[in-house]
């Protein structure tokens, strides 16, 4: 299709009938067709083409939305620059426009029975006598062998590949998985959705079109509800092929996880079940099925609980000593339920990880070994675990145990304070921040991810956003989950944030009953008793926040981590309020200066500020609160930045003239040497280049790291671009 851009339509028409083409009827808008060979010709408006005074563009038909997105991606990686996105019109359809090298405009463009959309409108239809001829494959086929022996890219040559349909030549399947990969990989699941469609029309053996089923149903459940049923069928289908048991094992497990994301938990473990019988002469397999069906069970509260009990009744029955997946996961029960303390459960953790993983439970049980050392706040093993986790993976990104990872990695992120680095990962999660926020094709729906990126929205003061991404959170299946749960006491948070603690308490409070019906008493896992406290003495009901932060301290003793028994000695010493209270919120500082967190920290000390000065201790008071401002400012805790310096001004603190951390807070020496480190330069370098001690150097990073917040070298250029710096004091 060619359209041009007509300074006079009228004349231009008369043109083209004079060389004997076929018109068409006419369009509203005042658009004239032409057909000739095939080669259908648009003439319009010179107007209504981007403001042109006339001009061609040409249009590349494709058969489906999808292949607007990727003959763009084929365009762009080839040199061409995008004029428009891919977009829906309302009218129906999609299209894109691209300019070559010189500037030349290509429309890509694709429309419901074959009615191809033009810049602007829709092109009008063909006279029944002279229908348009469709596009032919063999154009596309002949680019894509062009391009392969050309040596381009694979998605380029897959997105030819894609528009040709049918069989390729014999190394069409390598470059399509290949180019899914790619795809996949850079955040683009449609994409790789559609060249591994693409690759099942070619001919393959059983197995490797199992790998590929499997391959392509893990990513369409992760999209819309017309791609995730379809996904479950092409993983059914993958199971009943002839494979090897591991690869049956993948696509079931896969299979059973997607179905539980959609609330058919039992249908899931009934494929589970069926698996488990098919594997009794594997053990290694048999045990991997067992733990692969307690994660689905975690879905469903009842169904949990079955499935541990059974997993004790085969630990206690089965005269080897259970597989390590078992008794890591079991372990994991036990400390949710009050059985076990932390230091008990970090043993586990040790125990399990020490020993040789096989390579079916080895993610399930790096998982789970990770989630207990993180609640035990032994956060440096659990980070080990979670990186040794996530590089080793060779399955589905829906499998239960890489899904646990991420959300171990999410929930350390947010412990520590490190919300900007959490959100930024966000994305490759499949959690999509901004308006209008909505979660991205990743994660089976995992309510865990989106759960902490709410939680890091509110506590970097963007509350908006946060509520935005709270209410695009599709329930589906999650109910009676632990992801729920998380994801109920994340809302909470929220609603606490933003002044409603009535609606706070109404998510904490059903997040409480949650965790009960799972026999969850910890409050390691969802501290919401601490969180209602204050919700209830805001209400004006302080004896019910004493019961509620007293019910959790005791927990909390059991479990013996001083953030946890920090938090809600912070709890309680609030609710209780005078000098007990103090002293209380005393010992809740004390304790949590020596856990490492700093977002608990916080909110001790300015609820320590805040009792200090009702008690008439107003210097004590702005020095517990400049102490909070500090922390806050070095995490970019946003909510408690506001919080701290009201209450700085309600005990008579003068404003800062000053900010003390952040890039304003820096020297100008410290800025020197933060800007040469950042570049890549070592501290002898550094030293060299600017005439100082090494030594000298060494003190200038550290205070610039804890000024900045950072950790890293590699953190430094980004931290130094994002506010300017103040002129050299």
């Amino acid at each position: 299709m060619v359209t041009l851009g007509a300074r006079d339509v009228p004349g231009l028409r008369r043109f083209y009938r004079a060389l004997g083409w076929a018109e068409l009827p006419g369009s509203d808008d005042g658009r004239v067709g032409f057909l000739l060979a095939g080669v259908l010709l648009v003439l319009r408006p010179a107007a209504k083409t981007d403001g042109a005074t006339g001009g061609a563009m040409l249009t590349c038909t494709v058969t489906g939305p999808r292949q607007v997105d990727s003959a763009c991606v084929a365009a762009v990686a080839a040199g061409a620059t995008v004029l428009a996105e891919p977009a829906d019109h309302p009218e129906g359809g999609r299209s894109a426009c691209v300019a070559d090298p010189e500037g030349n405009r290509w429309e890509i463009a694709w429309a419901p029975l074959a009615r191809w959309r033009t810049e602007g409108g829709q092109a009008p239809p063909a006279a029944p006598a002279t229908p348009a001829a469709p596009v032919p494959d063999e154009p596309h086929r002949a680019s894509a062998e062009l391009l392969h022996h050309h040596g381009a890219s694979d998605e380029v040559v897959a997105a030819h590949l894609v528009a040709a349909g049918g069989n390729g030549p014999g190394w069409a399947v390598e470059t399509l998985l290949c180019a899914a990969r790619t795809a996949r990989r850079e955040g683009r699941p449609e994409q790789a959705v559609d060249f591994l469609r693409r690759a099942l029309a070619e001919p393959l053996p059983p197995a490797r079109r199992g790998g590929v089923l499997t391959e392509l149903g893990s990513l369409e459940v992760t999209l819309g509800p017309a791609d995730r049923a379809l996904g479950v069928r092409h993983l059914a289908e993958s199971v009943r092929l002839e494979q090897s048991d591991v690869s049956v094992f993948k696509a079931a497990n896969a299979l059973g996880t997607a179905l539980a994301a959609r609330g058919q938990t039992s249908v899931a473990l009934e494929v589970m079940e069926e698996l488990a019988e098919r594997f009794t002469g594997h053990p290694e397999l048999a045990w991997a099925v067992q733990v692969a069906a307690a994660l689905i069970a975690s879905h469903d509260g009842h169904s949990w609980l079955e499935t541990v009990d059974r997993l004790r009744r085969l630990a206690a029955t089965t005269p080897a000593r259970p597989a390590p997946a078992v008794r890591v996961l079991l372990a994991e029960f036990d400390s949710t339920s009050g059985r076990l303390s932390a230091a008990e459960a970090a043993a586990v953790a040790r125990e399990v990880t020490v020993e040789p993983l096989d390579p079916f439970s080895r993610t399930y049980v790096l998982a789970s070994a990770a989630t207990l050392a993180q609640w035990a706040d032994e956060l440096a093993l659990a980070d080990r675990l979670v990186t040794e986790g996530l590089t080793g993976h060779r399955g589905p990104l829906v499998d239960p145990g890489y899904q646990s990872l991420l959300s171990v990695h999410a929930e350390s992120l947010v412990m520590r304070g490190r919300y900007r680095e959490l959100l930024e990962a966000c994305h490759g999660w499949g959690v999509l921040i901004g308006p209008p926020a909505r979660p991205a094709p990743s994660g089976v729906g995992n309510a865990h991810l989106v759960a902490q990126a709410v939680i890091a929205l509110t506590e970097t003061g963007r509350a908006a956003e946060a509520r935005r991404l709270a209410d695009s959170i599709a329930v589906d299946g999650s109910h009676g989950s632990w992801e729920w749960n998380e994801f109920l006491y994340a809302r909470g948070l929220l609603s606490l944030a933003e002044g409603d603690p009535a609606g706070a308490l109404d998510d904490l409070s059903e997040c409480g009953r949650g965790q009960s019906a799972r026999q969850v008493t910890s409050p390691v896992v969802t501290p919401w008793r601490s969180a209602a406290a204050d919700c209830q003495l805001l209400l004006g009901r302080p004896a019910a926040a004493v019961a509620l932060a007293t019910e959790e301290l005791a927990a909390a003793r059991r479990w013996g981590t001083p953030r946890c028994v920090g938090r809600a000695l912070r709890a309680l010493g609030t609710a209780t309020g005078g000098r007990a209270g103090l002293a209380t919120v005393e010992q809740a500082v004390a304790l949590l200066r020596t856990a490492g967190t700093d977002p608990e920290l916080i909110a001790a000390l300015a609820a320590h500020g805040r009792l200090l000065a009702a008690a008439g201790h107003l210097t004590a008071a702005r020095g517990a609160l400049r102490e909070a401002a500090r922390y806050a400012e070095r995490i970019g805790a946003g909510r408690w930045c506001a919080v701290v310096a009201a209450l700085l001004a309600a005990a008579g603190a003068r404003r800062a003239t000053a900010s003390q951390t952040g890039p304003p807070a820096l020297t100008g020496s410290e800025r020197r040497i933060c800007a040469l480190a950042a570049q890549g330069h070592s501290n002898p370098e550094i030293a060299a280049l600017l005439h100082l001690a090494l030594r000298t150097v060494e003190t200038h990073l550290t205070n610039s790291f804890r000024k900045l917040g950072v950790r890293r070298r590699t953190e430094l250029a980004g931290r130094l671009a994002a506010e300017p710096a103040v002129p050299d004091r």
